[in-house]
């Protein structure tokens, strides 16, 4: 899969993507298509190359990173262009200062990399700029020069002073395109070197930008291994950092670790276990999309897929119900689980559209035979499990009439019961607090 195609997801990566400054749109596109990286040594060399950039503009003066930004930002999708070169076909006047800018752009990048202190490996593209500037101005433009054939200057002269001669424009037309003709020949050899430095130049804005992103944010690099185990030490998410932030309020940050079972997060409404399974599954992509992990540590074990139930799965054009939706999606994801172990799978609230008692034989059978698979889940509940041989967390809940949102161990079965206490924080009517309480007690 590809990123594109996980920007609906409703875990914040849409927020971290938008947020990050490529300057190019054929740098964005090729980033929203970036796959989904399975592969550890693949991964791993991302990264090496983020550190690479990150150090090197971390104590850059600011304005060579702006110089490169602005040469960055004025690279063009020549896909087209350099696909009617390579095929064998003339190119026109337009097609010809496309492949002239990019050969010029080039040697600019690689000198605005230099001075922002960042690793270079642009082809040397200058043959091109020499084919097509003759004259050896580097200007920003393409024009069929006099300087590429005397006849054509001298048809030239004859025409600005006959203008109306047909037969003699005709033959100016006829030298113009044998030079395009030649031209074009000409920089056919270059067509792989050219379609390098495209792709390059797209991939250094997407270096810089996730680079700059990093500092800005105070990411972390993550360790990434093979055994399983994924952990995570002060993570947070920023799009819910963002949005506190606004309403003048402290995110609190928290860790978790999860290794090939399943982890059964536990406590009351409103306790923050949706935003930590939002957010683990948020740094597990942004880690295989080799981006910047908001943690203060992170290790990761690359995943082959990410499946998620976070949401109300309710669907008007198939004609299914809350419930009937998400037991068809948790199916799915069973499925895969016994013909694939190295997944990550994130289960919010399963069976909470239905009866308290049924739910949590659901949730306890759901549990049971993912434990069997040995696959690595996390999955919130707010049902009293008694699943002794699986990890199990809960939020610490309401403390000196706060809630602290810290991940402490629990003991299976063990769910606190907070609502009544966030009830009263939240100014609900007295009177039916007392009738709840009564209830409870009796």
């Amino acid at each position: 899969m590809k990123l594109r195609e996980f920007l609906h997801t409703d875990c914040g990566l849409r927020f971290i993507i938008d947020g990050l400054e490529i300057q190019s749109g054929v740098a964005k596109r090729l980033f929203l298509d970036s796959p989904f990286e399975t592969d550890t040594a693949i991964i791993c060399a991302q990264y090496a190359a983020l550190e690479q950039a990150v150090a090197a503009v971390r104590g850059v003066d600011h304005q060579a990173v702006t110089t490169l930004q602005f040469r960055l930002a004025s690279l063009k999708d020549l896909h087209t262009t350099l696909a009617n070169l390579s095929g064998g076909m003339t190119l026109d006047d337009i097609e010809l200062f496309e492949v002239k800018h990019l050969a010029m752009l080039t040697a600019e990048v690689r000198k605005a990399m230099e001075n922002a202190g960042m690793e270079c490996n642009l082809p040397d593209a200058e043959e091109a700029v020499r084919i097509l500037d003759p004259d050896g101005m580097r200007m920003a433009s393409f024009f069929v020069y006099d300087s590429y054939s005397p006849l054509l200057r001298e048809l030239r002269k004859k025409q600005a002073a006959e203008p109306d001669d047909e037969a003699l424009f005709n033959q100016m037309q006829d030298e113009e395109l044998r030079i395009r003709e030649q031209l074009t020949a000409a920089l056919r050899p270059l067509a792989s070197t050219l379609q390098d430095c495209l792709q390059q130049i797209a991939q250094t804005d997407i270096l810089l930008a996730k680079a700059l992103q990093m500092l800005r944010w105070d990411l972390c690099f993550p360790t990434i291994t093979t055994d399983g185990t994924t952990r995570f030490t002060d993570m947070w998410n920023p799009e819910v950092e963002a949005i506190l932030s606004k309403q003048n309020k402290t995110y609190q940050r928290n860790s978790i670790t999860l290794s090939p079972q399943p982890t059964i997060l536990t406590g009351s409404n409103m306790g923050g276990k949706t935003v930590v399974l939002k957010t683990v599954a948020l740094c597990q992509l942004l880690a295989q999309f080799g981006l910047g992990i908001p943690a203060t540590e992170a290790v990761i074990t690359p995943r082959i897929q990410v499946l998620m139930s976070m949401s109300d799965n309710q669907s008007i054009a198939s004609g299914l119900s809350s419930f009937a939706a998400e037991m068809m999606q948790i199916n799915a994801i069973l499925c895969a689980a016994r013909t694939e172990k190295n997944l990550l799978i994130l289960i919010d609230e399963p069976a909470r559209t239905t009866n308290p008692i049924e739910g949590t034989a659901l949730v306890s059978g759901l549990i049971e035979v993912l434990r069997a698979t040995c696959t690595t889940c996390l999955m919130v509940t707010h049902y009293t499990i008694n699943a002794h041989d699986c990890p199990c967390l809960r939020v610490q809940g309401m403390e000196n009439g706060q809630m602290n949102y810290t991940l402490l161990p629990a003991i299976p079965g063990d769910v606190p019961h907070e609502a009544l206490n966030i009830a009263e924080q939240l100014g609900i009517d007295a009177e039916w607090l007392d009738a709840a309480k009564h209830h409870l007690n009796g």
